[in-house]
């Protein structure tokens, strides 16, 4: 049973780095994004990550310290990060949805750039 417990525990502080890590991974992206519906989307992405991470951390928490006030703050926790993954993903399939005509749009506006430059060049 304690191999059980040390397991889960491990699995959890795992999953709290790796989520923690991607969020930031897709935060960078969103900043370094020049698009509107891109970044939209990337974001949507890292607070999926942020709303597991939190899942994690409040099982681990729940896991880990068998109080009141463990379970209490634990269990929000779980609430508030499953409710963030499931309205972020939602937002996700919106945004990419819309990334199609995003990049149609992105190419008709560097052809115009394009044509403009080369009318200056006359």
């Amino acid at each position: 049973m304690e191999f059980l417990f040390t397991f889960a525990v491990s699995f959890l502080v795992t999953a709290i780095v790796a989520t923690f890590i991607l969020f930031v991974v897709f935060k960078v992206r969103k900043i370094r994004t020049v698009r509107d519906v891109r970044g939209a989307y990337y974001n949507s992405i890292a607070r999926i990550w942020l709303g597991l991470f939190l899942v994690a951390f409040g099982l681990n928490t729940m896991l880990q310290f068998h109080t009141l006030v463990a379970y209490i703050i634990g269990g929000i926790f779980v609430l508030f990060g499953g409710y963030q993954a499931y309205h972020f993903n939602q937002a996700r399939k919106y945004f990419k949805g819309n990334l199609p005509i995003e990049e149609q749009a992105w190419k008709e506006f560097e052809a115009m750039k394009a044509n403009k430059a080369k009318r200056k060049k006359r």
